[in-house]
């Protein structure tokens, strides 16, 4: 990214300083759409995966506003895609279907079919689940969303650059992605359009970006996804594989640990990702132990979705659709793996988990340290 500050001449400009400007934003392009197995033209870049969503979803329904119909997503969706959809069901006279997942986390194709009607203008569902990592079938519903002619989105940005992709083969008609679920820089992310001439713009003004999202370009993140999306499509094989030995390991040295705990949702490597896996702890709160594992060994860990953690607080969305009590979820943590984690990290992780489990246990009177 350094090098792109010093290209300080706008891409949109007709002069000889501009050209490496819009190099740069081309070959960012290029960079993406290779990642995605796709012609560069489709990819449009946004300021992360939440503007995407937001555009996708919009940008579609916006075209029938004379005629409100009928939307299917999950009830297990990140809040940039849940209310986009409360908003259009509430303010302009949609309709809405809530797909809800099974204990594994996936939504069922049976139900899908069942909620298809002549009315439905617009599929929105997750390629994999930000708290779980669960993996929906997507290539699937995309399949059967073309039979009916209905547009298909997919808010795949827990899933790019995690698993392989070709989003011509999945038959996929918008996918939303973000750059810093790939070690890329926040606040940039691109849309894949099928077909640009199917969905609005969402803002109008100086042209940019085929005149599909106007505003003078941010060349420092577009280049800094450039680099990320090149690196991600040469190495995400070898993360992936990483990633799922040591939550392999990490799951084999909690089931013989000496505490009562429980996995939430898929752990297997077809039905989930590897970066990601949730656990529940019977007898504790998730709050109190992620705070003691930060505090008192250095390891930071989640209890629910980082976004979600911005409202008020709240029992995880995700969790309770998949039928898990309110205790279960309560005592949730997710834990997630990346590319510059090692085995040495998760059995200390592991030994720094039980440790504050059975503080936490005796300190409310639930037995012992």
């Amino acid at each position: 990214m350094q090098p792109a500050i010093n290209l300080f001449a706008n891409p949109s400009s007709p002069n000889r300083y501009s050209v490496n400007s819009r190099a740069a934003i081309s070959q960012a392009r290029d960079n993406l759409a290779d990642l995605l197995s796709t012609d560069a033209k489709k990819i449009f870049f946004t300021s992360g995966g939440s503007e995407a969503n937001n555009w996708a979803i919009k940008g579609v329904l916006f075209k029938h506003l004379n005629n409100p119909g009928h939307i299917i997503t999950s009830s297990m969706e990140h809040a940039s895609v849940l209310d986009t959809v409360r908003y259009c069901v509430e303010e302009l006279g949609f309709s809405a279907t809530y797909l809800q997942p099974d204990a594994a986390g996936h939504i069922k194709i049976s139900d899908f079919e069942s909620a298809l009607t002549i009315d439905t203008q617009l599929v929105s569902v997750m390629y994999a689940n930000n708290e779980t990592g669960a993996i929906q079938p997507i290539e699937q519903l995309c399949s059967i969303a073309a039979e009916h002619k209905i547009p298909v989105h997919v808010d795949a940005v827990q899933f790019v650059g995690k698993r392989l992709i070709d989003v011509e083969l999945l038959g996929v008609d918008y996918l939303s992605l973000s750059a810093h679920k790939f070690y890329g820089p926040k606040g940039v992310g691109c849309l894949y359009i099928k077909d640009k001439d199917a969905i609005g713009p969402l803002i109008h003004g100086g042209g940019q970006e085929f005149s599909m999202r106007s505003g003078t370009e941010n060349l420092v993140a577009m280049s800094g996804i450039s680099v990320a999306a090149e690196e991600a499509n040469r190495e995400l094989v070898y993360w992936d594989s990483h990633c799922f030995r040591l939550k392999k390991q990490m799951m084999d040295l909690l089931e013989a640990a000496p505490i009562a705990l429980a996995f939430n949702g898929a752990t297997d490597y077809d039905s989930a990702l590897s970066n990601t896996l949730n656990i529940s702890i019977d007898g504790i709160r998730g709050e109190a132990l992620a705070l003691r594992l930060e505090m008192l060994h250095g390891f930071i860990i989640s209890v629910g979705s980082a976004c979600s953690n911005n409202k008020t607080k709240q029992l995880s969305h995700v969790l309770m659709a998949m039928g898990l009590t309110e205790e279960r979820v309560l005592g949730a943590i997710r834990v997630s793996f990346g590319c510059f984690t090692n085995a040495q990290q998760v059995s200390k992780f592991v030994d720094a988990l039980v440790t504050e489990v059975r503080q936490l246990l005796h300190i409310s009177g639930g037995e012992a340290l």
